[in-house]
C-alpha cells in the first residue's frame, strides 16, 4: 500500500476516523462527503430563484488506541436556484470549498483546504409539498496536507417534503473514487443521511440520522468500515436567515477504532 510522505504521519488511529472527518488515507472508508451533512436541510426542495449561503462548522471527535482526535471543518457553500428547467425539473448548482483543521493528542496538527465539491441538481414536486431530487457532482483532486490528491464522482438522489412547518428529509449518496496516485485504492462507499423536524414559532426541533459503509475492499487486508449515528437538531429563525445546531453519535462503529460525536452548526441565508 502507497502512502505519500506527507500522509505518513497520519496512519495509524488517523485512518481509523478519516471516514467521517475527510482525511487524506487509502484506509479511509464512509466517503469523501461527511455523512450527516445534509440533514435537518431542503435538499431537494424547489427555493426562489436566487443564490443562497450555507456557512456549516462541524466538530468532531473520536478516540482511537487512546488518542483523542479532533476536527474542525468549515464549508462555504452556496447553492444556486436557476429558473432553468429540464424535463419539467427545475435546475441548481452547487460550489462548496473546505476549510478543515485536525489536532491529535498524540502531537500532530495541520490545518489547510479541503477538495472542492462541484455539482448539478435538478428537482421535481411530484406531490404537494413532496420533492424528488437528483444530483450530479464530485469532488476535485486537490493538493495540501488535508485534501485527497484524488477526486470522487458522487451520484446523489432522495426526498424533501417541506409544508406547514415540517421539513424531512432522506438523502442518499454513492462515492466512486477516481484518478490521483490512490484513488483506484479508496473504496467506493454509500452514505445516507436522514431527519424530520417541525416549526414551532421561530423555533425547530427534530430528530436526525446518518450512515455510512464502504461498498467493496480496495486491495488485499483492507477492513471495511461502517457507521450509524443519531441525533438531534435545534433551529431559530433570525429573520433573514436561520441558525441551526445540530449533535450526534455514533450507535454503532466497525472498523474505526471507537464511537464519535458531532456538533454540527448552520447558518443558512439568501444572498440575492
Amino acid at each position: 500500500m502507497f502512502l505519500p510522505m506527507k500522509r505518513k504521519v497520519l496512519a495509524g488511529a488517523f485512518a481509523a476516523f478519516a471516514a467521517i472527518v475527510g482525511i487524506n488515507t487509502e484506509a479511509a472508508a464512509g466517503g469523501m462527503s461527511a455523512p450527516g451533512y445534509t440533514s435537518g436541510l431542503p435538499i431537494y426542495a424547489i427555493l426562489p430563484k436566487g443564490m443562497y449561503y450555507l456557512n456549516q462548522t462541524q466538530s468532531n471527535e473520536r478516540s482511537v488506541a487512546g488518542d483523542d482526535i479532533r476536527t474542525n471543518s468549515n464549508i462555504f457553500f452556496f447553492y444556486y436556484q436557476s429558473d432553468m428547467e429540464i424535463a419539467g425539473g427545475a435546475v441548481s448548482y452547487v460550489l462548496a470549498p473546505t476549510l478543515f483543521d485536525y489536532t491529535s493528542t498524540g502531537g500532530y496538527h495541520a490545518l489547510g483546504m479541503y477538495n472542492t465539491y462541484l455539482a448539478s441538481q435538478i428537482d421535481w414536486e411530484i406531490a404537494d409539498g413532496l420533492y424528488f431530487g437528483a444530483r450530479l457532482g464530485g469532488y476535485v483532486p486537490q493538493d495540501g496536507e488535508l485534501a485527497y490528491d484524488y477526486g470522487a464522482i458522487e451520484p446523489r438522489f432522495g426526498f424533501t417534503y417541506m409544508k406547514d412547518g415540517w421539513l424531512g428529509l432522506a438523502n442518499f449518496i454513492f462515492g466512486f473514487p477516481a484518478g490521483g496516485t490512490a484513488g483506484d485504492m479508496a473504496p467506493n462507499y454509500f452514505l445516507a443521511d436522514f431527519s424530520i423536524t417541525k416549526a414551532f414559532g421561530k423555533w425547530t426541533i427534530g430528530p436526525v440520522a446518518h450512515t455510512s459503509t464502504d461498498l467493496d475492499t480496495p486491495y488485499p487486508g483492507y477492513e471495511k468500515q461502517s457507521q450509524f449515528a443519531v441525533g438531534g437538531l435545534i433551529g431559530y429563525d433570525l429573520g433573514g436567515a436561520t441558525l441551526q445546531t445540530k449533535l450526534t453519535t455514533d450507535l454503532t462503529e466497525e472498523n474505526y477504532g471507537g464511537k464519535e460525536t458531532a456538533l454540527w452548526t448552520n447558518l443558512i441565508l439568501k444572498l440575492w
